[in-house]
């Protein structure tokens, strides 16, 4: 069986894997303990402070879970549309995640600097919309790029697959397993390592470490899409 992930889009949604673990780890820091991108954690942790009666602090895991939702089904609709017309969606979803991002390091910075960012107050919710809704771009991003169905925001699920993958692999010798595989351990390694290096730098640099995130879709975004060649077909796994 071929191999249905590109070789030349696997390194690209890598890429994006890493960065996507970076801003949770700086979101996760600079925003009380929020995952900007694992919605995993930030559901479950809706359920508890429902189940101790502390609406408030629901509100702060729960609305940023319904955001996700909302500017996910935005990237898929431009997804849809733009491969109907045989276009890739790859750029333009890294250059609005990019706005985004570049309004959160901003204005971040500002209400970081004047003590206005607090637990619960208005300015965590703009916050928490701008970042979370770039990690939801973000996630239909690499989805759009690697052209299997991968989940950076549900880890869980990506290390089941893992498993299911090295199963597949190596009892059946199912080289899309391993294609499989090689794309979604790459993930979970480059996630990781790319949240350990935001919770870092956001300690030495504050919100003005998201520039090397910038950085990095930008270079993403342009050598992506001079090689993007016809738009990917959506495969499951």
């Amino acid at each position: 069986m071929e191999d249905p992930i590109s070789p030349t889009r696997r390194p690209f949604a890598l890429a994006l894997g890493g960065i996507g673990g970076y801003v949770d780890g700086v979101g996760f820091v600079t925003l009380f303990g929020l995952f900007t991108a694992h919605m995993s954690g930030n559901v479950a942790r809706t359920g508890v402070e429902l189940g101790e009666s502390d609406a408030s602090l629901a509100l702060t895991r729960g609305i940023p879970v319904i955001v996700f939702v909302a500017m996910s089904t935005v990237g898929f609709l431009v997804v849809r549309r733009r491969h109907a017309r045989g276009a890739w969606a790859f750029r333009p979803l890294l250059v609005f995640e990019a706005v985004l991002l570049t309004a959160f390091m901003v204005i971040g910075t500002v209400w970081r600097d004047d003590h206005t960012l607090l637990p619960e107050s208005g300015a965590f919710y703009v916050l928490a919309t701008l970042v979370v809704g770039a990690m939801a771009l973000q996630t239909v991003a690499v989805r759009s790029v690697s052209g299997v169905e991968v989940h950076t925001t549900f880890l869980t699920g990506m290390l089941s697959a893992v498993a299911q993958d090295i199963v597949e692999w190596r009892a059946d010798g199912d080289r899309s397993a391993a294609a499989r595989l090689r794309l979604q351990g790459g993930l979970v390694v480059v996630y990781l390592a790319g949240a350990a290096l935001g919770a870092l730098l956001v300690d030495a640099w504050g919100l003005w470490c998201i520039a090397l995130a910038l950085v990095g879709l930008a270079v993403v975004g342009t050598i992506g899409a001079r090689q993007a060649g016809p738009p990917p077909v959506r495969r499951t796994v």
